[in-house]
């Protein structure tokens, strides 16, 4: 089993929030890799922005993503391995951001 790390959790939120930009709903998928793991990732959700921009931006802030349909897959040397994504812990990282 591949333990996702903090630091997975935050590239991922980081990313899904770049993906998202102002859209209220995104359907996607990205892959990348960090540090020894090949990171595959799908998702359909539910976008939540700011009610109004923080000064100095033009777009809302991504608060909050409701998924309807994720999977994220690992593969260490080309082999997928199962992980413990928990999409909460994304959630909580996304929150974070703003």
């Amino acid at each position: 089993m591949y333990e996702i790390s903090s630091k997975l959790y935050q590239e991922v939120a980081t990313r899904l929030v770049e993906l998202a930009g102002f859209h209220g709903y995104i359907s996607d998928s990205f892959e990348f890799e960090f540090e020894d793991v090949w990171c595959e990732m799908t998702i359909s959700a539910v976008v939540y922005h700011q009610s109004s921009p923080d000064i100095g931006h033009s777009v809302c802030a991504v608060t909050d993503m409701i998924p309807v349909w994720w999977e994220f897959h690992t593969f260490v040397d080309g082999d997928e391995v199962l992980n413990d994504m928990s999409f909460d812990l994304i959630r909580e990282n996304i929150q974070s951001l703003v």
